[in-house]
């Protein structure tokens, strides 16, 4: 099911946001390849400009600082992209949202998709979330805890997909055709 409201910004400027498993970066890649836009992962943005993983960066410096660099990393993309006046899908890090300026340049210059998908996939998805620098302990009680504290963040965005028993073709497409839509109104 797909969830709207309207908005006046271009089709062609889209942020996928939501929690880690959720298949941003993955749908983020299928979509801007189907429609010739470019794609930017604004985790692979920051650990190429460290030339380290996000999860080095946390355990080096802590969330703060990551959270800082996420935000002028965003701030400075959205500015490419205006300047540049870009067709792009942008995926940002599950917590990337919580950040109110982060989420209100967002919510401004692009149309934000929340990919919603229930806990027990997610935990599927993350495994034993190793690499996963928010997961600690229990993997099941940890996405619980920050989904529980993301989603009123999530819920404040432009278009709520619920990936519940979608395959990944009805994702790409649901997306897809959102994108193609003349005036960012879409059917329930």
């Amino acid at each position: 099911m797909l969830n709207c409201k309207q908005t006046n910004i271009p089709n062609d400027k889209i942020t996928l946001i939501g929690m880690m498993g959720t298949g941003k970066s993955k749908f983020g890649r299928l979509v801007a390849n189907n429609l010739n836009f470019k794609f930017y992962d604004v985790d692979i943005l920051i650990e190429n400009k460290f030339k380290t993983t996000i999860k080095d960066l946390f355990r080096k410096y802590g969330e703060s600082f990551f959270r800082n660099v996420e935000e002028e990393t965003i701030k400075k993309l959205i500015f490419k992209i205006r300047e540049n006046n870009e067709k792009v899908i942008i995926s940002i890090g599950g917590g990337g949202f919580d950040n109110k300026d982060t989420r209100e340049l967002l919510l401004n210059h692009t149309n934000v998709i929340w990919l919603n998908t229930p806990v027990d996939i997610l935990v599927e998805r993350v495994g034993n979330g190793s690499k996963r620098p928010m997961i600690k302990g229990d993997v099941r009680a940890s996405i619980n805890k920050l989904l529980k504290k993301r989603t009123k963040f999530y819920s404040l965005s432009h278009f709520h997909l619920n990936t519940y028993k979608l395959s990944q073709n009805q994702v790409t497409e649901k997306i897809i055709n959102l994108i193609s839509s003349k005036n960012n109104i879409v059917q329930k």
